[in-house]
């Protein structure tokens, strides 16, 4: 807790550093066993850097422009966590245990809900429905734009429990490899699943984003669902109508993601689960934090 009693580091600065600092020594332990481990190695420590200087350079300049990178470095951030959780998903199992999580899947419907429920639903409507709800993912940040003109100090406690349920969820991925639906896909060759071209726009555009990538990994818990729960949870405190216009999305969305073949049901449950627990213990970590900020 030194850096806390010795600085004035923001919330979200200090766990970028600590988190960071955790993950550079993962790399450094588990070298052999991670992907693209100096580029981990670089961005971590870059990460440790920036964060701990820029609240300062901005305090000392006041310069509009850094304080914009001030408050939206964690973005970033979290999409490098994302590339992350597939380089760095081998420290403690060698291979994808999906079958394990298949098989919880199996016990609860008797068959697989992610190779099945998109089947069944299979037609324009359905497909373009669901595959729009798991865009408005991506959507949802223009609601942090909203927050930030609004008022900063609200954006800046969101961007904390969001960042917070990712560190959470990454922590996740470090120790449990899972790919989630498209496991079928990548290790079956069931080609279909998840990047023909078909139907409408919202379809293609993900068949496009997973034609495009190599992600394997990230899958439990659902880090599409616990991070939308936690916007959903942020728009209901910071206005109740835009939280109550949002939360059929948010339903679809969660089904949609193992209708699309993404995750398996259960990755769902522990998304909901994740998104509810870490934005509250996160908004309760946020207030402590603050607390030892101000008595600096």
């Amino acid at each position: 807790m030194k850096i806390i009693h010795n600085s004035k580091l923001r919330p979200i600065d200090l766990i970028s550093i600590y988190f960071s600092l955790f993950s550079l020594i993962l790399v450094i332990f588990f070298w052999d066993r991670i992907e693209k481990a100096f580029l981990h190695l670089f961005v971590f420590s870059a990460v440790v850097v920036f964060a701990y200087y820029i609240d300062p350079i901005y305090q000392k300049t006041q310069n509009k422009f850094i304080r914009v990178i001030r408050d939206w470095y964690s973005l970033p951030f979290i999409l490098h966590l994302f590339e992350v959780s597939s380089d760095m998903n081998k420290i403690i199992f060698s291979d994808f245990v999906d079958p394990f999580f298949q098989n919880i899947d199996q016990i609860i419907f008797g068959y697989q809900p992610a190779l099945i429920w998109g089947k069944v639903l299979d037609n324009y409507f359905w497909q373009e429905l669901f595959h729009f709800a798991y865009f408005a993912y991506y959507l949802f940040i223009l609601l942090y734009v909203y927050f930030y003109i609004k008022d900063k100090q609200s954006h800046a406690r969101y961007m904390f429990t969001l960042l917070f349920i990712f560190i959470f969820c990454t922590i996740t991925y470090y120790l449990l490899p899972v790919i989630g639906g498209r496991w079928w896909e990548i290790m079956e060759n069931y080609r279909t699943l998840t990047i023909e071209y078909r139907y409408g726009i919202f379809t293609r555009i993900m068949a496009f984003i997973y034609r495009n990538t190599e992600h394997q990994g990230g899958a439990f818990p659902s880090s599409h669902v616990a991070i939308t729960i936690g916007i959903n949870l942020s728009a209901f405190n910071f206005n109740k109508l835009i939280g109550w216009l949002i939360l059929p999305i948010t339903i679809l969305l969660t089904i949609s993601t193992v209708h699309c073949h993404y995750h398996y049901f259960i990755d769902t449950i522990f998304g909901i689960i994740y998104g509810v627990v870490f934005y509250f213990w996160g908004n309760n970590f946020y207030n402590k934090l603050k607390v030892n900020q101000h008595n600096v």
